[in-house]
């Protein structure tokens, strides 16, 4: 395990940049205003809506929920009203383009969904331009490390990229299992996983409604999967392993809440936010010395 620098600057945006658009499961309407960050600043999102201003930084010790995305909250506020849900799309576009520091407005408690991918959230990000800073970047290169828990597994092992095997595995005639093999290098976050959309089943569409999720899902904004089809009003699929692609985005965006970039081979069996989130924790406990938690840390979703 140790700390080492490649040469490459931290980096943060050359100018301001606004996406607007309606949260996923609470389907309010909201904004995200990114705004540059100077060095060693680190992600933070800023609650605007709420009297106080409550800065959430991006990192695995504020995670309070993993139900259908990972949730950033500040203990000890009333009713728990510092929140922000469903952070990981922003955060995986973040990561794919190698920014490191950034203050995100956002006026209410969910950046928008826009299409269920990280693209548009980088096509705003790219717009705006990125800069190197005058600050190294800092990387985590762990040591062997196995995370189990039921069916899930991760294997985690030093390299000099950070490179995802992630593997899905459904029992679902239109699914079943899936596996790819994903690098983060220049211009291969844009290519082969942006465009992942987030999916769910018909038949949870009704219970996630019931369960509060969802409010601002459409056809518009997720994959719905039926048997043998895709509901949407195309009728077909980003990519034809689209939803092991987006499990890969949505661990990319977790893994982001380390708090620095990893060099490390993972591969990774039937994912999940709070799977995600706990091998972060492990990961941070390498990090930092003390004792690994339990993997049951933080309540597990697949």
């Amino acid at each position: 395990m140790k700390i080492v620098t490649t040469g490459e600057p931290q980096r943060t945006l050359a100018r301001e940049a606004v996406y607007r658009g309606i949260g996923l499961h609470t389907g309010n309407k909201c904004q995200l205003v990114f705004k540059p960050a100077p060095a060693n600043h680190g992600v933070v999102f800023v609650r605007t809506d709420l009297p106080a201003q409550p800065r959430l930084p991006a990192h695995h010790s504020i995670v309070s929920s993993v139900i259908r995305g990972t949730t950033l909250s500040l203990a000890g506020e009333k009713d728990h009203e510092a929140r922000v849900h469903t952070v990981e799309h922003v955060l995986s576009a973040l990561a794919g383009l190698g920014i490191d520091n950034m203050l995100i407005e956002v006026n209410a408690n969910e950046p928008p969904v826009a299409d269920g991918s990280a693209m548009p959230f980088l096509e705003v990000l790219e717009k705006a331009g990125v800069v190197d800073l005058g600050e190294p970047r800092r990387f985590f290169q762990p040591d062997p490390l196995e995370y189990r828990a039921g069916e899930t597994y991760y294997e985690v092992r030093p390299a000099e990229a950070l490179t995802l095997e992630t593997v899905i595995a459904f029992k679902h005639p239109f699914i079943g299992e899936q596996k790819i093999e994903f690098t983060l290098q220049p211009g291969s976050f844009q290519t082969e996983i942006s465009r992942a959309r987030t999916f769910c089943f018909d038949y949870e569409v009704e219970a996630l409604k019931r369960q509060g999720l969802a409010r601002g899902g459409s056809l518009d904004n997720a994959v719905v999967v039926g048997m043998d089809r895709v509901h949407n009003k195309e009728k077909t699929l980003r990519y034809p392993d689209e939803f092991v692609r987006h499990k890969t985005l949505d661990l990319l965006g977790d893994l982001y809440l380390l708090g620095m970039p990893l060099l490390a081979r993972i591969k990774a069996y039937r994912v999940g936010h709070g799977h995600n989130v706990n091998l972060v924790k492990q990961l941070a406990a390498q990090m930092t010395g003390k004792a690994a938690p339990s993997p049951s840390t933080v309540t597990t979703s697949y």
